[in-house]
Parts: structure tokens; sequence; C-alpha cells
């Protein structure tokens, strides 16, 4: 009884990551993979959430809040942007940085 209450107690001291919405994918730029230490941004609300891409152009972000929130990439000088959905479980966007008139685009996969 004591170890069960124990672990309740833990439990809610520390919850647990998974708790969080995980947004992954990867962001392309004519075909090929961005590449490393591209900066990704998830906007929900006030709080906003923010990671670099690996040498593949793949990103994780972890957001608190559930709904529609803004993805954003600085890439070339610029901030293109788009609206996603943030769950409580994994939410799995690939992007296409398109570049059409000079400004990126987000397009999703």
């Amino acid at each position: 009884m004591r170890a069960a209450t124990l672990a309740l107690i833990l439990f809610s001291l520390f919850p647990s990551p998974n708790l969080a919405g995980q947004v992954y994918g990867t962001l392309r730029d004519s075909g090929r993979p961005v590449g490393a230490n591209i900066k990704v941004e998830i906007v929900c609300g006030s709080n906003t959430y923010s990671a670099v891409t690996d040498n593949y152009g793949s990103y994780k972000i972890f957001a608190k809040e559930n709904g529609k929130c803004t993805f954003r990439v600085y890439y070339q000088n610029q901030a293109p942007q788009t609206t996603i959905d943030s769950y409580p479980d994994a939410a799995h966007y690939d992007f296409d940085l398109v570049l059409n008139g000079g400004r990126y685009e987000l397009t999703r996969k």
C-alpha cells in the first residue's frame, strides 16, 4: 500500500513528458533535406516551442498545448509559416519549402 501511494505521489509531482504533444517531421527544399541547424518554432497561444533540424532536415518539438498552432521555419533569411494542429499524441508533419515569387512557402507533403 505504501509503495502504491508513493508511486502516485511521484507521478503527480513529475508528470511524463509523453503528455505533451510531440510534433515531428522533415523539411525539404527542392526535394532535398534542408540540413542541420535550421530553426523551427511552434507557437501555441502565448507559448513558443523551438528546435533545430538534424543533418537530414528532421525536427522534433514537444508542445504542451493542444489545438491550432502556428508552425514557423527560419530559412534563407525568411520565416514562412503555416497552421498545424497539436494533439496529446504525436503528430507527423513533413513540409516542402517552395520558392514562389522570391518568397518561401510551406507546403505539406
